[in-house]
C-alpha cells in the first residue's frame, strides 16, 4: 500500500534531492575531497587529526555563509592547527577563524596567507612549533 502511494513521488524526491545538492555543491566536494583523503593509505592524517577535521568541516557547513563561500578552497589540520586554503584579500576570515577557534581541539587557525613559506598547506612539512608562534 505504501508503494503504491510513494511511486508517483519518486520524480519529486529525487528533483529536491538535485537541488539540495545543486545549493550546497561546493560543501559536498569540500566533503568528498576530505573523504578521498581520509580513504587513500598513502599520507593519510592520524585517526586523531582526521576526527579534528570532520569537526571543523561539520562547524563551517553549519554556518550557511561559509558553506557557499567559494573562496574557501580546502582545509588541513594537524596537531590542532587548521590551515584554510583562501585567496588573500579573503572577506569572511574574521568569522571563520572566531568560529573555527570554539570548536574543541582547535588550537590556531590559519589561513594561506599567514605565511611566507612556500608549502604551507602540505601539512606533511608544517612546522608547528612556528605556527603556534603566529597563531590568529
Amino acid at each position: 500500500m505504501l508503494k503504491t502511494l510513494r511511486k508517483p513521488f519518486k520524480p519529486f524526491y529525487r528533483s529536491a534531492a538535485l537541488a539540495f545538492l545543486w545549493s550546497n555543491r561546493r560543501d559536498v566536494a569540500r566533503w568528498a575531497q576530505f573523504a578521498k583523503r581520509a580513504v587513500m593509505p598513502t599520507g593519510r592524517p592520524s585517526t586523531a587529526d582526521l576526527k579534528l577535521e570532520a569537526r571543523v568541516r561539520a562547524s563551517l557547513s553549519s554556518d550557511p555563509l561559509l558553506r557557499s563561500d567559494p573562496s574557501i578552497r580546502d582545509i588541513r589540520v594537524r596537531d590542532g592547527v587548521v590551515v584554510l586554503e583562501t585567496p588573500a584579500d579573503w572577506h569572511n576570515k574574521g568569522l571563520a577563524v572566531t568560529r573555527l577557534t570554539q570548536v574543541k581541539g582547535v588550537e590556531s587557525v590559519h589561513t594561506a596567507t599567514d605565511v611566507n613559506e612556500q608549502n604551507w598547506l602540505d601539512v606533511d612539512v608544517l612546522d608547528t612549533s612556528m605556527t603556534h608562534a603566529r597563531s590568529v
